[in-house]
């Protein structure tokens, strides 16, 4: 009996494809892995047949090989694999007899329960799945919100930080004042000296006035120095000090309840 007409007896194949032309040598490896296929299927070993069919296929696209195969899957209890089997090979098989396709088609029916439950069960362990690590990822931010330390920044001084601002705005200021009044005294100074650098006539009202406007100079620029000084300092240390008056509170989850620490700014 030929493979062709043993397999037809079996149920295992159909008839090849109409008009394609087919390597002599790879129509001859074909036969012989369609052969130890058979025999694998003859002695109940259904799942170690499918590669054999599968290989005799990728050689020679014979409709007969997809029926085989769908044939051992559904042996196996596989009945995704086998309705899509026999679906290629009603699709590739278009001149089988009405006979061998009503059969064909009433197994793809008979499967159809099998493989809408298995596609439900396959989505459903998708939705599990997902809703795992939805919950498991809902629960690592919970914990690492609980985790972190929670910071808070405490300003006690600003208002002297701005005290000092202002203060040592104020001595730049003065200083600024006592010296340009120093300047404005040693030039009256000068102008004095070149006046007086051969004799002085105090008896000269404009003398006497260059003399008291250059010591009310003198005068005022040692109030902006010393007072501008003054208030730079003051202010400075205002600012060191409103500096000292500024903390960050740090509460960390512990076992045993919270730690809070302080770290003052200096």
């Amino acid at each position: 009996m030929s493979r062709r007409a043993f397999a037809l007896c079996m149920l295992l194949a159909g008839p090849a494809l109409a008009g394609e032309r087919v390597d002599p040598q790879a129509q001859k490896k074909a036969d012989v892995l369609f052969d130890k296929g058979q025999g694998l299927y003859q002695a109940g070993q259904f799942q170690a047949a499918i590669p054999l069919f599968q290989e005799a296929y990728d050689l020679v696209h014979d409709p007969v090989y997809l029926f085989n195969i769908a044939q051992s899957y559904r042996k196996v209890l596989d009945c995704e694999h086998a309705s899509d089997f026999y679906a290629q090979y009603l699709a590739a098989a278009t001149d089988a007899d009405a006979k061998q396709r009503i059969k064909v088609e009433g197994w793809i029916r008979e499967l159809a329960p099998c493989v809408e439950q298995r596609k439900n069960d396959r989505d459903a362990v998708k939705r599990a799945e997902a809703n795992e690590r939805a919950r498991k990822a809902e629960e690592l931010q919970r914990k690492q919100r609980v985790e972190k330390p929670a910071t808070r920044r405490v300003d006690r001084g600003r208002a002297l930080r701005i005290a000092g601002l202002v203060a040592g705005g104020a001595g730049v200021v003065g200083l600024g004042v006592g010296t340009a009044f120093a300047l404005r005294g040693r030039s009256l100074r000068d102008q004095l000296d070149e006046a007086c650098a051969v004799t002085c006539d105090w008896s000269d009202p404009a003398l006497r006035e260059k003399d008291r406007d250059g010591q009310r100079a003198n005068t005022f620029a040692a109030i902006g120095w010393i007072g501008g000084g003054a208030l730079v300092l003051a202010g400075a240390g205002l600012y060191l000090w409103g500096k000292t008056k500024t903390e960050t509170i740090t509460v960390s989850p512990s076992v045993t309840g919270v730690t809070v620490s302080a770290r003052l700014a200096f």
